[in-house]
């Protein structure tokens, strides 16, 4: 266990299992620490937790149980989020006073309660890491911090080395990715009959809308193809009508008129038989 005075480093927690005190549950591993400036001290953690959790759980650092050489045991329950003045230090700009942007954060140092020992920041022109304390801090935003010109100058060297990398623990990080497929092979199991018959279900309708569509549109083209036919064949038939119209009227026209070229009958002649002797 870690001793209450002992000095932490940020990088160094990176990619530590958490553990569920209470539970033994694996809640995920550090993403990234949160420091309240104001305070000068570390106040929450975030966690990469399973994957198809939205949003990554931020829990207080007096949650902590207690921090171990192969992860940190906390209090998963009753989580007290951090202040909103906590933010990652990590790429804050240094600048100083006089207007000079010296480097970035890209470490620092801090006891087991949480008060931060020493921000390390790297310089563009120079190699090595060099450590600012605290109250060298003028102010502070999102973005960029200024401290005092001279704070800079006497700034103590760490090391000598650049961004440092974060530790893996990877036996952690392997027992923690084989639990988070394990659930969600639970959770994929843990869909009930119900929910799989809405899924059929939902399959089928969009199915049969998809069939009934189909046979609609081909039912319009079939109307439109015969309503063209019918059209066609009108316009074909158009003079054959007109011509059996005529023809018609011509054959009335003849019965009506009167027959003059045939000789009218005498019903007073008569024909004279002799007889015979």
């Amino acid at each position: 266990m870690t001793d209450t005075d002992s000095v932490l480093q940020q990088s160094l927690l990176l990619g530590y299992l958490m553990l569920d005190y209470d539970t033994t549950d694996e809640l995920g591993v550090v993403d990234n620490l949160l420091v309240d400036i104001s305070q000068g001290r570390v106040v929450g953690l975030v966690c990469q937790g399973a994957a198809w959790q939205r949003q990554r759980p931020i829990y207080s650092w007096q949650q902590i149980a207690s921090i171990g050489t192969d992860s940190i045991m906390l209090h998963g329950q009753g989580a007290q989020m951090p202040t909103t003045a906590a933010q990652s230090m990590l790429g804050l700009e240094v600048w100083t006073d006089t207007g000079n942007c010296v480097g970035q954060i890209v470490d620092y140092r801090f006891r087991r309660q949480g008060h931060i020992v020493q921000y390390l920041f790297a310089q563009a022109d120079q190699p090595g890491l060099y450590g600012l304390a605290p109250d060298a801090i003028i102010s502070a935003g999102r973005k960029r911090m200024m401290v005092a010109a001279q704070a800079v100058e006497q700034a103590e060297y760490f090391a000598d080395e650049g961004v440092p990398r974060p530790s893996t623990n990877w036996q952690a990080t392997a027992q923690t990715a084989q639990s988070l497929v394990e659930q969600v092979q639970q959770q994929a199991q843990g869909l009930s009959d119900y929910a799989q018959e809405r899924l059929l279900s939902d399959d089928l309708n969009e199915q049969l809308q998809s069939t009934t569509r189909q046979f609609q549109d081909r039912t319009q083209n079939l109307r439109s193809q015969l309503d063209q036919q019918v059209s066609k064949a009108k316009k074909r038939l158009g003079p054959l009508n007109k011509a059996l119209e005529n023809t018609v009227e011509n054959t009335l026209d003849r019965f009506s008129e009167p027959d003059n070229s045939t000789s009218p009958i005498d019903l007073d002649s008569f024909e004279v038989w002799e007889d015979d002797d």
